[in-house]
């Protein structure tokens, strides 16, 4: 039988609670302390948000309006950390230790923290930062204190014209001539995420019934969005470049096309590791505009207008086929039907 532990007195318990409060405020005058101690707080607050928000579907934490919250996945989680770590590094160098020893626990004292994220907000503007870094940083801060970014200052308007990521680029500055060749002739082809090219089969290479090439891609096992599985053609520029990409997962057979051993890697060209810095989007783009051009009807003989879609803003101008948008957003793995003219259709401009 095992002894109860003694209760501590009253008086331990407060000289307990002295020195934890002396211990922390000797911390907080050096910058790693601050850094520490803002940053710990937050992760801390997050990880319980991400643990009641587990096994509950996002879309009805919203309905019910419980969303603002709950986390529901790693990957979100591991983001919001990242951006909160960015705030504490701020904090640490800019903002004293007697203005954090008055602030409360981030949960509790949210007035006082949102002061405080308001002039880091104001500082990212300043510097220079993108309008989407400023909208990610803002509601990764929001999520922490379980309040609305809208308690925020105003941060400046997106729009697609003032992106700043290498998607509006021809080529990848961050890799090589040659690697950007390759990658680019893969990706404008298959239509491929970089997850995908990492977990793809040589066996997913399948011809259809109408004689063309396909990749039948499992979603559990190549690793797809959603593990949705998906049926996507394969649209090379030339019969040259589609021989040799079915030639490269015809030699792979059952095992990985791309990111394999480099022991198995038979020349320059086979088994290429997927690069960390590779951001195939500005490809699969590529890809989605062959598709849709391979199957978009000519708008002017489109007797139903409601099968006609006119782009807004710096797109105004454009109209697409909206059966023909359909078939492009299944062939990239998307289950909403308005991804294609939302997020890809940025391509045409440059047309």
């Amino acid at each position: 039988m095992t002894k109860n532990k003694k209760r501590r007195s009253r008086s331990d318990r407060r000289k307990m609670k002295k020195h934890a409060i002396e211990k922390q405020n000797k911390a907080l005058k050096t910058p790693e302390g601050r850094l520490q101690f803002v940053n710990s707080q937050g992760v801390s607050s997050l990880k319980k948000r991400f643990k009641k928000g587990k096994g509950i579907k996002r879309k009805e934490a919203k309905e019910t309006g419980d969303d603002i919250e709950l986390i529901h996945t790693h990957r979100t989680l591991h983001n919001y950390s990242g951006s909160w770590h960015c705030f504490a590094k701020w904090v640490s160098i800019h903002i004293s230790p007697e203005q954090l020893m008055v602030l409360g626990n981030v949960e509790k004292d949210t007035e006082g923290w949102i002061e405080l994220i308001n002039q880091y907000l104001q500082y990212c503007i300043e510097i220079g930062l993108s309008p989407y870094t400023q909208a990610t940083y803002k509601a990764a801060l929001a999520k922490v204190l379980g309040v609305s970014s809208t308690n925020f200052i105003a941060t400046q308007p997106r729009t697609r014209a003032n992106r700043m990521n290498n998607r509006v680029l021809h080529t990848d500055y961050r890799l090589s001539n040659k690697n950007n060749d390759y990658w680019h002739k893969v990706v404008a082809s298959t239509g491929l995420r970089k997850s995908e090219l990492i977990h793809v089969t040589g066996d997913a290479m399948q011809r259809g019934r109408d004689g063309r090439w396909y990749l039948n891609l499992d979603g559990h096992k190549h690793h797809t969005k959603g593990r949705r599985d998906r049926w996507s053609p394969i649209m090379a520029t030339s019969q040259e470049e589609e021989e040799w990409l079915v030639a490269i997962f015809q030699r792979a057979g059952e095992k990985r096309v791309f990111h394999v051993p480099k022991d198995l890697i038979l020349d320059d060209f086979d088994g290429k590791k997927v690069p960390t810095a590779l951001k195939p989007h500005k490809y699969r783009a590529e890809y989605a505009e062959r598709v849709y051009r391979s199957v978009a009807r000519e708008i002017s003989k489109i007797r139903n207008r409601k099968e006609v879609i006119h782009l807004r803003k710096e797109l105004v101008g454009i109209s697409l086929d909206r059966k023909a948008c359909k078939i492009v957003t299944k062939a990239l793995g998307h289950n909403r039907p308005e991804e294609f003219p939302r997020s890809y259709a940025y391509i045409l401009l440059k047309r």
